[in-house]
C-alpha cells in the first residue's frame, strides 16, 4: 500500500470516528478488575483565592518576606518605577529611623544605591552622621535599623504632593511591620521623609518634637529631625565661599544643627 492510499484510509477512519462519537456508539471495554470509567471523581480546586481579604493577606505576607531582596516586591502605589535597593538595614537598638534617598522633586536627581549595605546617598553623609551617632551614644550609627521610607522610587518630575502623600499612607504597612518584627521602641524620622508625611511646614514645627504617631491601631513615639545631608550641603558651601563674614555664618550654622542634632537623638535614651 502507497503512501496516498494509507493517509487516504485513514481519513476514512477519522471520518467514521467522528460519527460515532457524535452518536455516543462507541463502547468501553476494560477489563473487570478496572473501574467504571463513569465512577471516577476528578477532584479540583480553584487556584484563586476565595476573597479579597485572602488576597490582600496573601500580598502582605509574600511582601514580609520579600523586603530582603534587592528590589522586593510591592504593589500598594500606582506610578511605581522601582523599589529601593536595601531598602532595610537591621541594626541592634530598638531603634528606626526613616529616610529617604529617592528624589522629591524636579530639581532632584535620581539616585540608586550601588554598594552593599548603604544607607546614605553618599560617604560623608554617612560619616556626618556617624560623628552625631557617636557622641551622642558611644557607639556606630550602624547599631540602629533604618529604612526607606516611602520603599519605592516613583518619578520626581511627575509626581504631585497628593501622590507622595498617598504613597507615604500606604508605606506605613511595612514600617508597622518592621516595628513589630523587631520590636522596635522608637521612630526617627529625617528630612524628606518627615516632609512627605507631614508637609514642609509641620515638618518644621515638629523638629525636636516628641510625639506619638498612630500605624493602624499601632502607637509609637516618634521624633523628627532633619537629613544628615543638610550638614554636607553647609560643609560644601564652606568650602566654596571667599568670603571670611560667609566663612563664618556657615560655621556658625553647622555648629548650630549639629547642636540640634544632639539635642533632638538625646530623646532617645529612655528607649535604649
Amino acid at each position: 500500500m502507497d503512501q496516498k492510499s494509507i493517509l487516504t484510509r485513514f481519513t476514512d477512519i477519522l471520518t467514521e470516528a467522528k460519527f460515532l462519537l457524535q452518536n455516543k456508539a462507541v463502547s468501553v471495554y476494560r477489563f473487570q478488575e478496572e473501574q467504571d470509567p463513569n465512577d471516577f471523581v476528578f477532584p479540583w480546586k480553584s487556584k484563586v483565592p476565595e476573597s479579597i481579604e485572602i488576597q490582600k493577606k496573601q500580598q502582605k505576607e509574600n511582601q514580609r518576606k520579600n523586603k530582603d531582596l534587592v528590589n522586593f516586591s510591592c504593589t500598594f502605589c500606582q506610578g511605581k518605577l522601582s523599589g529601593v535597593r536595601q531598602f532595610l538595614h537591621k541594626g541592634r537598638r530598638p531603634v528606626l529611623i526613616l529616610h529617604y534617598t529617592g528624589a522629591t522633586n524636579p530639581k532632584e536627581k535620581p539616585f540608586t544605591k550601588t554598594k552593599p549595605n548603604q544607607i546614605f546617598k553618599d560617604k560623608l553623609t554617612e560619616n556626618s552622621w556617624g560623628e552625631i551617632v557617636q557622641k551622642v551614644f558611644g557607639f556606630s550609627f550602624e547599631e540602629f535599623f533604618y529604612q526607606e521610607y516611602p520603599a519605592c522610587t516613583f518619578s520626581h518630575t511627575d509626581s504631585k504632593e497628593t501622590d507622595w502623600s498617598a504613597r507615604v499612607e500606604n508605606c506605613k504597612f511595612h514600617v508597622k511591620d518592621t516595628v513589630e518584627e523587631y520590636g522596635i521602641k522608637m521612630i526617627v524620622i529625617l528630612g524628606s521623609s518627615a516632609k512627605l508625611l507631614f508637609g514642609a511646614e509641620k515638618a518644621r514645627e515638629l523638629l525636636g518634637k516628641e510625639i506619638k504617631w498612630d500605624l493602624s491601631g499601632l502607637s509609637i513615639p516618634i521624633v523628627t529631625t532633619r537629613s544628615p545631608e543638610a550638614l554636607v550641603f553647609l560643609g560644601e558651601k564652606a568650602k566654596k565661599t571667599d568670603s571670611e563674614s560667609n566663612l563664618f555664618q556657615y560655621g556658625k550654622e553647622k555648629q548650630e544643627l549639629e547642636e540640634s542634632f544632639i539635642s533632638h537623638l538625646s530623646l532617645l535614651k529612655p528607649y535604649l
